[in-house]
């Protein structure tokens, strides 16, 4: 289980979930709705969007621009859809590297 309000709570939640805007991940994660919370009363964003950049930074978090109607018939404001990067040990687990030195080596150990 990952600690409270984490860049890894987001991850889980995007791997678990999808792809999702910048509100939705703040709903799931933390509860914490930015159009209702809000400046207004007294919560800020900033804390829950330094968390978003810095998993972008981390190369753990991954963002795609969105167009109009992406959702089908919700329209949705949000510009970003945020989704969960899987680094390449997840995708290809027994992933083999080949290079001409490898097939050079190979050619020349059947001759």
């Amino acid at each position: 289980m990952t600690k409270n309000n984490s860049v890894n709570q987001m991850v889980d939640a995007l791997k678990t979930l999808g792809p999702l805007t910048e509100n939705e991940i703040h709903k799931t994660c933390f509860g914490y709705d930015r159009n209702h919370n809000g400046t207004v009363l007294g919560e800020s964003n900033k804390k829950y969007a330094d968390m978003l950049r810095r998993g972008m930074q981390k190369g753990i978090i991954g963002r795609v621009e969105t167009y109009p109607g992406w959702k089908g018939s919700h329209h949705s404001k949000a510009r970003f859809v945020y989704y969960a990067i899987r680094p390449d040990s997840e995708i290809w687990p027994n992933r083999v590297f080949c290079s001409a030195e490898l097939d050079n080596e190979m050619a020349n150990e059947s001759i």
